[in-house]
C-alpha cells in the first residue's frame, strides 16, 4: 500500500465512520470539557487536556486500525464501512 492510498483510506474512515449525530454531540461535550478547564484552570489546564486528548485519540485510532485489520473487520464497537 502507497502512502497516497494509507492517506485517502484513513481520510474516507475519518469522515464517514461516524454518524453526524455522533460528530455533534462530540463536538458539544468536547466544548463543555475545556469551559469547565479553562474556567477551573486556565489556558496551561486547557493545553495539558488538549495534548492528553490527542495522544489518545492517536493510540485509540491505531488500536482500532490494528484489530479492524486496517478498516476492514468488524470489532467492539466500530463496525466495517465500505472503503473507495
Amino acid at each position: 500500500m502507497t502512502f497516497k492510498e494509507f492517506w485517502k483510506r484513513e481520510i474516507h474512515v475519518a469522515l464517514h465512520a461516524q454518524s453526524t449525530n455522533f460528530r455533534i454531540k462530540k463536538y458539544a461535550v468536547l466544548t463543555v470539557v475545556f469551559a469547565i478547564a479553562y474556567f477551573f484552570g486556565g489556558w496551561g489546564t486547557v493545553l495539558i487536556l488538549l495534548i492528553a486528548l490527542t495522544i489518545l485519540a492517536v493510540v485509540l485510532h491505531f488500536l482500532f486500525r490494528w484489530k479492524t485489520d486496517a478498516w476492514t473487520k468488524s470489532w467492539g464497537p466500530y463496525k466495517s464501512i465500505p472503503l473507495p
